[in-house]
């Protein structure tokens, strides 16, 4: 069975508030030879899957910079220093959507890269939600909100016009918790 690796030095490279960049130097447990690995460190995130009274599913479309395309995702972002995942989930879903819900139930932790990234991902679900203000937008968002219905979520994303990753598992663990 494999065995946790010893870092023997970390050596960061870059970092601001959003992610950081760092070179590990590492043991093997099986070979004693070191290496040398790089990693991602990131804050923890969250996502939140807002449903309605109706079963329509609050999403939303934005621009995304790494895959230079519009993305069908739920509602999600990063905890705030200081804020735990569920205040942060509840806050997302009121900036991203102008939406909010007295029914939030955490479903599921998921690590989105553990071969490189160091963070964990919070997955909520919102039952009820109803709209109770406008967004609130920072100035780098720009985001479109959509009322799906919670049916046709397997084929969009088996159509692949939902194909972020994390909204995925966060559709699955949805399914697991319902049953």
């Amino acid at each position: 069975m494999p065995k946790k690796w010893k870092t023997l030095d970390t050596k960061q490279i870059f970092g601001n508030k959003f992610f950081g960049f760092r070179e590990d130097k590492v043991l093997s447990p099986k070979t004693d030879n070191t290496h040398p690995v790089w990693v991602v460190d990131a804050p923890t995130w969250i996502n939140i899957i807002p449903i309605t009274k109706e079963q329509k599913v609050i999403m939303t479309k934005q621009y995304r910079f790494g895959s230079q395309e519009v993305s069908l995702e739920t509602p999600g972002g990063m905890v705030d220093a200081g804020e735990d995942a569920l205040s942060a989930a509840i806050r997302e879903l009121k900036e991203e959507t102008g939406y909010g819900s007295d029914e939030v139930h955490e479903i599921g932790k998921i690590s989105p890269n553990p071969a490189l990234m160091s963070n964990d991902t919070y997955i909520y679900v919102a039952y009820n939600v109803e709209k109770i203000g406008d967004q609130q937008l920072d100035n780098m968002e720009d985001i479109e909100v959509l009322e799906i219905d919670l049916d046709k979520i397997p084929n969009l994303i088996t159509s692949g016009e939902i194909d972020h990753s994390l909204v995925i598992s966060a559709f699955y663990l949805l399914d697991q918790f319902e049953k």
